[in-house]
């Protein structure tokens, strides 16, 4: 597989026009397991440099608040890791849960492919940010939206499933439990220490 900037480039822009295809062209790359790992641990650095970076181009007010959640780029990328990890194994025990007939694998190569297209647009995201501060917002929710037809697409491509929409139903609706589970806890470790 040639992974050369340009043809991850082609490849991404492929991908967000055939989303599913474009998971299948990724899942047979075959690639082992040491090099998906690698490549998850990357995306984690390189996303939390760009989000400092983001950070630094803010109005100091802003990088005030900011400053204040992403303390220093280790953490942010730890941080970034875990998540994005915690979103392997959603996809692959749910989607198992449901019927799905995917693997672990392909499950880590998609969220680290879904994650290299997200940062594209946050790479383009801070171009806008300098050059068009006001349109920064609009970039912001393009990629959410983005990330949720991707991420539905690869769901339903890894697992076998037919429906889209049944898929991205049952994306958000993991999306709130999730939520729901992460607000009580950090609820439990505030009240615990206060």
């Amino acid at each position: 597989m040639d992974l050369t900037l340009s043809t991850l480039l082609q490849m991404a822009r492929f991908t967000v026009q055939s989303p599913r295809e474009g998971a299948r062209m990724v899942m047979k790359a075959n690639l082992p397991m040491a090099a998906r790992w690698s490549a998850l641990a990357l995306m984690a650095v390189v996303s939390s440099v760009l989000a400092h970076l983001s950070i630094r181009l803010m109005p100091a007010a802003s990088q005030i608040e900011m400053g204040s959640v992403m303390t220093s780029p280790i953490s942010t990328a730890v941080l970034q890791g875990v998540l994005m990890l915690a979103s392997v194994y959603a996809i692959f025990w749910v989607g198992r849960w449901r019927g799905g007939t995917g693997n672990f694998a392909d499950a880590l190569i998609l969220m680290v492919w879904l994650q290299f297209i997200l940062l594209i647009l946050q790479v383009i995201q801070i171009a806008v940010q300098i050059i068009l501060p006001p349109l920064t917002d609009l970039i912001g929710f393009v990629s959410i939206g983005l990330f949720l037809w991707l991420i539905s697409n690869f769901i339903a491509e890894l697992h076998g499933f037919r429906s889209v929409l049944m898929t991205f139903l049952g994306v958000l609706a993991t999306l709130f439990v999730a939520g729901f589970v992460l607000s009580f806890a950090l609820l439990a470790l505030i009240g615990g220490r206060i």
